[in-house]
């Protein structure tokens, strides 16, 4: 499943997509649609983090993922620097 969403930064309108990773499925991956290059993976890991994603709409994973991403400045901070930024779902 992948949903594309924009994002303001700096005045300027990003388009990105968010999609679940295929293995393992409880990864939450947020990229440049344009370029399919890779800025957050959300991990939900642990014994709750991989219950969550398991038994969680696949919607509902990816807005709740795109929405901390977001809160926590992770999107901005991945173009600014160029690394992959990683963070718990």
């Amino acid at each position: 499943m992948i949903q594309n969403f924009d994002y303001t930064m700096g005045g300027q309108l990003v388009q990105l997509c968010a999609s679940i990773g295929q293995e393992p499925p409880n990864r939450v991956i947020i990229s440049l649609a344009d370029s399919a290059k890779t800025l957050v993976v959300f991990d939900a890991s642990g014994v709750i983090g991989t219950l969550k994603a398991e038994l969680e709409d696949p919607e509902q994973l990816i807005a709740d993922a795109i929405r901390k991403a977001k809160d926590d400045g992770l999107i901005e901070r991945a173009i600014a620097t160029g690394a992959i930024q990683e963070a718990r779902l």
